[in-house]
């Protein structure tokens, strides 16, 4: 009995050991990559996790990148490879699977991410101001549906719960990957991709892309509270109701297609306003045939052969698309021509009552000024009346048409310009001539002044 006991004891302590070197061997993983990451991000973490079925992670994860001041956290992190054994005898070897699961993994809307993010949509909108983006038709002063529209649907951050799987299968050549990202309030995503590879190949990235054929692509997203928001906010800019703004918002967006001559199937439109809805969903696939690698996209220049060579598939909301028959060189060809949505915001809108300007003409925000989709659809005639009612007041200041022959009067005014040739500007006028004239812009870097010839003038609407 007593050597029972004392083998008991003996098991229980080699147990325990065996436990010990595992979970210090995760700590020392976990630290090492901390210290590889530290001229990147500062990385803080709490409480180690290390199960005896190879599950490990951490808890309480903040990664702070450089230059930012706003972490992102995570609530708890887990990784878990096919086999138990794999931390200890892995080597440099790719498991034969692997689970990686972010719990509640939060950014807030001030990250670094989110703010580069939303900095180089500045950039882009300070290279042509007045740019309206077809799918934020109708949603009042809103040109772009951006980062700063997600602070005014009502988000502060973006709470995701992400599950990364891996699977190689040796004998058959195959790789899987599968992503789903869950966003709270806002969206489901859900990648899988199959690939024919070695799994051994993973060892040398390089390699792999350069072998590897994709057999499967499949990417499903579902709404999950986006919509909703978005058509709220987007009808409290206009002053209508939500129903109203959709209407309104279908209605431009046809305008828009119409105008830039972009044909498409009667289905597919109507595709676009199902996926507007609440809990709307789009799964799109690809499934080449023979597979897809390198050697396809050698053929790159020529994206009809790559478009047909991947064999779309497309459902919305349970429904197929039909894209048999589609002339995709047309169609793409249509879409790469397609100007913005300013024309269509403007000839809908009613600019003529935006707010006044600060003292400082000079530092007018180009976006107070914007054009906007605020005229109701012909089947909301409620919303005109309502809106009619609150516009029964004296004339306020506000961006007028005015005559190019009259723009010598106004120097120093704000003015919007918009050209022939889609090149919308906004600023002061500096300058008239009998050629043209100058407007100065307030940039992120300055100022800069843009010389416009009259000829390439369609039309000017002056700050009076």
């Amino acid at each position: 009995m007593r050597r029972l006991g004392t083998l008991l004891v003996v098991l229980v302590l080699l147990v325990g050991a065996a436990y010990g070197i595992y979970w210090y061997k995760v700590k020392t993983s976990i630290d090492d990559l901390v210290e590889a990451a530290a001229p990147f991000a500062q990385v803080s973490y709490g409480a180690i996790y290390a199960h005896p079925d190879g599950t490990v992670g951490v808890n309480k994860l903040e990664v702070t990148p450089s230059g930012s001041y706003e972490p992102i956290t995570v609530d708890a992190v887990r990784v878990r490879p096919g086999s138990p054994m794999y931390w200890l005898t892995g080597g440099d070897e790719p498991p034969e699977t692997l689970n990686v699961h972010f719990q509640r993994l939060e950014q807030g809307l001030n990250s670094g991410v989110l703010k580069a993010m939303q900095q180089q949509i500045d950039l882009q909108r300070e290279a042509n101001p007045l740019h309206v983006s077809p799918t934020a038709l109708a949603c009042g002063d809103v040109r772009h549906l951006d980062v700063n529209a997600l602070r005014g649907m009502g988000y502060r951050s973006l709470e995701t719960d992400l599950n990364l799987h891996y699977s190689g299968d040796q004998q058959t050549r195959k790789l899987e990957f599968s992503i789903l990202a869950d966003i709270d309030g806002l969206a489901e995503l859900k990648f899988d991709m199959r690939f024919s590879a070695d799994p051994d190949q993973l060892r040398n990235p390089m390699q792999a892309t350069g072998t590897a054929r994709l057999e499967k692509f499949e990417l499903n997203y579902t709404d999950k509270g986006y919509n909703s928001r978005l058509a709220v906010f987007c009808a409290r800019e206009s002053g209508v109701t939500a129903p109203e703004y959709r209407a309104e918002h279908f209605r431009l967006y046809r305008a828009w297609l119409d105008s830039n001559g972009i044909e498409i199937p009667d289905s597919w439109f109507q595709a676009y306003q199902d996926l507007q809805g609440k809990g709307g969903r789009l799964t799109v696939s690809l499934n080449p045939i023979g597979g897809f690698g390198a050697g396809e996209m050698m053929m790159a220049q020529d994206p009809v052969y790559l478009i047909e060579k991947v064999n779309p598939a497309v459902e919305v909301n349970g429904k197929q698309l039909p894209l048999d028959g589609v002339d995709w060189l047309a169609l793409m060809t249509q879409i790469s021509q397609a100007g913005n949505a300013a024309a269509i915001a403007r000839e809908n809108g009613a600019s003529e009552t935006v707010e006044e300007p600060g003292s400082d003409v000079e530092t007018t925000d180009t976006e107070s000024v914007a054009e906007s989709a605020e005229t109701p659809a012909e089947a909301a005639p409620a919303a005109v009346a309502s809106r009619s009612s609150r516009r029964q007041q004296p004339e306020a200041k506000g961006f007028k048409l005015t005559p190019k022959e009259q723009l010598g009067d106004h120097l120093g005014a704000q003015v919007r310009i918009f050209t022939y040739f889609g090149r919308d500007v906004s600023g002061q006028l500096v300058s008239v001539d009998s050629d043209g004239i100058r407007v100065s812009q307030r940039l992120a870097q300055g100022k800069a002044e843009y010389p416009l010839e009259f000829s390439r003038i369609e039309q000017v609407e002056v700050y009076r």
